[in-house]
């Protein structure tokens, strides 16, 4: 593990913005639902629901991932996130492959759920880091850290 300055990084301010997210992808997800519901066929939009599901999954665990990251010195935190992406990348191919194989999914509306997860989330996240003022950590500051120092 590593000093306490690291661990004291304060992911709940950032806890307002991943609702904001969390949100826009929903909405999204809903029009992409409807308007697949009225084009395409029910076995369709169950492959956009799946590609969804399967989508913030993956967002959820990187999010854990990177988060845990912090937890250890930047070279073994370099390895450990590249491993979990990895093994995150080979489960996601996996499931994926199964689901088409066995045609419990269309592979069209895996990928537009997927997509819509992705896309969105990179989206949302250009928009509010241009338009979300950054605001000093709170943690940082009542721990009695200032200017790389800490206080005695």
């Amino acid at each position: 593990m590593v000093p306490n300055a690291i661990q004291q990084i304060n992911f709940d301010i950032l806890h307002p913005l991943f609702v904001k997210v969390g949100r826009t992808n929903l909405i999204i997800s809903a029009i992409a639902f409807i308007i697949t519901a009225i084009l395409s066929s029910t076995f369709m939009v169950l492959s956009v629901i799946i590609g969804t599901v399967i989508g913030m999954a993956n967002l959820s665990i990187l999010a854990r991932t990177v988060k845990s990251g912090f937890l250890f010195k930047p070279d073994n935190a370099q390895r450990f996130v590249i491993k979990r992406y990895y093994i995150r990348f080979i489960a996601t191919i996996f499931i994926i492959g199964i689901l088409v194989s066995k045609n419990l999914a269309d592979p069209v509306g895996l990928i537009m759920g997927f997509s819509i997860i992705m896309i969105t989330t990179l989206l949302a996240a250009i928009y509010f880091s241009k338009h979300v003022s950054a605001e000093p950590a709170p943690a940082v500051v009542s721990r009695g850290i200032k200017q790389g120092k800490e206080a005695a």
